[in-house]
Order: structure tokens, then C-alpha cells, then sequence
């Protein structure tokens, strides 16, 4: 061989492309990647106006200043905080920090496809545990544990089914697990969530040495082109992974931004406003269309179409996008009859249905 090679893990793995559809039309209406329907935070945009004068210099490798911010927003021990370049960069360090050369980590069948790619990349095993009903299964999760096992990467509300796992059920999990295994608690859309049955992780990180919770700035806050999460668990782990994380990993008007969108509370309170809102009368809309889709709580719905190729899945989003609406097909997944549609403003709610009615009397 006379070119460099790279290791055997990482020549068989597939890039992952995030998959925003595509159309001719100019003026799109973008529900396949379940970004923020109301855009950013006002404050926050004008928080990147200030940038400017300081574009030479490097950000603070810890930014104080957002994690006083995270601390206040959500009461929390800013020592056990982190801060990412998105979630993405947690997901994949802790990959790195974490797993060794045939050490194996548990994802669940229709996690996030970050899971299995941050595993491969560290040249470890991915384990799957099957969904049921389209829900992580703890029973399942605990079955593939063996002596390889070093993390269980689980994200509670789950992209891209929608569905959640109890409180209970996530302690009970815990509780099963040997303490040398590590827990990535994944909750990415738990800022949406309005329903008593549901933890969001931070206390779970305080109780348990063995467990992260992650967060991110690009749903509720919707500054995903700024590529801003977070994750909270004990200073021992925190101290491990800053030494895997880039010294200038967050950018410096990401925490600009990341304080005055945590300041705006306004703007938070609103957007879940919308989003339950617009989450019943999109469930209403399809339930008159016969269409069964999956009950969520998050920013999305996983909607089922039917077998015949007239009015498929694939067909439903090639119609959509010839009207300039973009959702987002499920066959990586493995399932190829769903479509995955984000809240979006009630223009581009109304719009939406109005065109898979007219798709469906085509």
C-alpha cells in the first residue's frame, strides 16, 4: 500500500451526513431537523452584534460566564459542568475517553446514530438492545451487559421515536448497572417535556458517580449554527474529559449567545407554548388522515404512512419537498415507512398539512 491508511475501524465506517432533504424551491420550509420553530432568543442575537471587535482573539478555554449561567439557569454545581461544542463533541470524547479497543458500549435500537458512530470511531463494539414500541427497553438494555461493557449511551426523550422512558424505569437502570459502567444520559429535548413522569438527569447526576447528562442549545434555544451543548456529572469525570476536549472547543460568540438565551426565559417559556400548541393540532390534523404516528414529547412527530408506493413514506416526502417542504425520511433507520416531521411556525404547520392532504387525494 502506498498511501497512508487509516486505522480498520474508521475505513469501514460511513461518514454521517445529516439528511435535510432537498428541493428545487427557493423559499423552503425546513421541518426535517427539528431545530427551534421560533428561531433564537432576541437577546441572544444581539449579544452576537458585540463579537465583532474581538474576532483575533481566542475564546476562554472554560467560559465562567455561561457556566454561572447554566448554574443559575438550572441550579446546578457549576464545577460539574462542561462545556461542548455541541452535544456532538461530548458524545464523541467521551467515546474516546472512555472506551478502549474491543470494549463494547450499549445503544438502543432507534437512538441517535451519533451512538454507534462515536463507538466506532473509538474502535470499540456497538451493542444494540431492541425497542419496544419504538421505546428503549430497560429489560433489554440490562440482557447485553457483559464484563466488555463500559458505557450505555441512552438519550430519554429519544430522537428520532419521540418517546421516553419513566423516571422509575431510568433508576431502576441505574440501580441494575455495575458502577464501573457509565451512563450517557442523552437529554437533548428535555426542555420540552411537560409530563411529571419524566426525569431530566441532572439529579441523577448528583446522586450517581456513574452517569453524565447532556444538553444542548440548538432545540429550545435554537442556536444550532453555533454548536453549543453541555453536560453535568461529577468532577471526576468532568476533570477526564477536559483532557480529551479541544483546549478552544467553544466558540466565543456560542457563549455570547449561550448566556442571553439562558437569561430569556420570555423566550423559553414561549417556545414550549408553541410547541404543545402546535404538537395537538398536528396530532388532531393527522388523526383525521388515518395516519398513525408515534406520541411525543418532544419538538417532533415520527408519523407512519402506508405500504402502497403511491402513498409512501418515500413518495409523501419526494410530494413535499416538490412543494418546498423538507421532512426528513427514516430508512436509516430502518424504517423506511415513517417520516419525521418538526414543529415548525403555524404557517409552516398549516402549509404542511395542507399539502399531505392534497397529497393523499392525488
Amino acid at each position: 500500500m502506498d498511501f497512508p491508511s487509516p486505522k480498520p475501524n474508521i475505513e469501514k465506517l460511513h461518514t454521517y451526513k445529516p439528511n435535510f432533504g432537498k428541493s428545487k424551491i427557493n423559499n423552503l420550509i425546513r421541518l426535517s431537523a427539528n431545530e427551534s420553530a421560533l428561531g433564537a432568543s432576541l437577546d441572544a442575537i444581539k449579544a452576537l452584534k458585540i463579537i465583532s471587535n474581538d474576532l483575533n482573539r481566542y475564546p476562554p478555554q472554560v467560559s465562567d460566564e455561561l457556566l454561572s449561567a447554566i448554574s443559575k439557569r438550572y441550579s446546578l454545581n457549576k464545577k460539574k459542568i462542561i462545556l461542548g461544542n455541541g452535544s456532538d463533541e461530548l458524545i464523541s470524547i467521551l467515546a474516546q475517553t472512555f472506551l478502549d479497543y474491543n470494549d463494547e458500549a450499549i445503544h438502543t435500537e432507534f437512538g441517535f446514530l451519533q451512538f454507534p458512530q462515536a463507538i466506532s470511531i473509538a474502535g470499540a463494539i456497538g451493542v444494540v438492545a431492541n425497542d419496544v414500541n419504538h421505546t428503549a427497553s430497560v429489560d433489554n438494555i440490562l440482557s447485553k451487559i457483559s464484563k466488555k461493557t463500559k458505557i450505555i449511551f441512552l438519550a430519554n426523550p429519544n430522537n428520532p421515536t419521540g418517546t421516553f422512558i419513566s423516571k422509575n424505569e431510568v433508576i431502576r437502570l441505574l440501580e441494575s448497572i455495575p458502577k464501573n459502567i457509565l451512563l450517557v444520559y442523552d437529554a437533548a429535548y428535555s426542555e420540552f417535556v411537560v409530563n411529571n413522569d419524566y426525569i431530566d438527569g441532572s439529579e441523577l447526576a448528583e446522586k450517581y458517580e456513574n452517569v453524565i447528562m447532556l444538553r444542548t442549545f440548538s432545540k429550545l434555544h435554537g442556536l444550532a449554527s453555533l454548536r453549543l451543548g453541555w453536560g453535568y456529572a461529577s468532577e471526576n469525570i468532568i476533570e477526564n474529559l477536559m483532557k480529551v476536549r479541544g483546549p478552544f472547543s467553544v466558540n466565543a460568540a456560542a457563549i455570547l449567545a449561550g448566556v442571553a438565551a439562558l437569561e430569556d426565559l420570555e423566550f423559553q417559556k414561549k417556545s414550549v407554548q408553541h410547541n404543545l400548541k402546535w404538537m395537538s393540532w398536528l396530532e388532531t390534523e393527522l388523526k383525521s388522515l388515518n395516519l398513525d404516528f408515534q406520541s411525543s414529547i418532544t419538538n417532533f412527530l415520527l408519523i407512519k404512512f402506508p405500504s402502497e408506493h403511491n402513498f409512501s413514506a418515500e413518495s409523501a416526502e419526494s410530494f413535499l419537498a416538490s412543494k418546498g417542504i423538507l421532512v426528513r425520511g427514516m430508512k436509516v433507520y430502518g424504517l423506511s415507512n415513517y417520516l419525521r416531521v418538526s414543529i415548525g411556525t403555524e404557517e409552516d404547520n398549516i402549509k404542511f398539512i395542507n399539502e399531505l392532504k392534497t397529497f393523499f387525494k392525488k
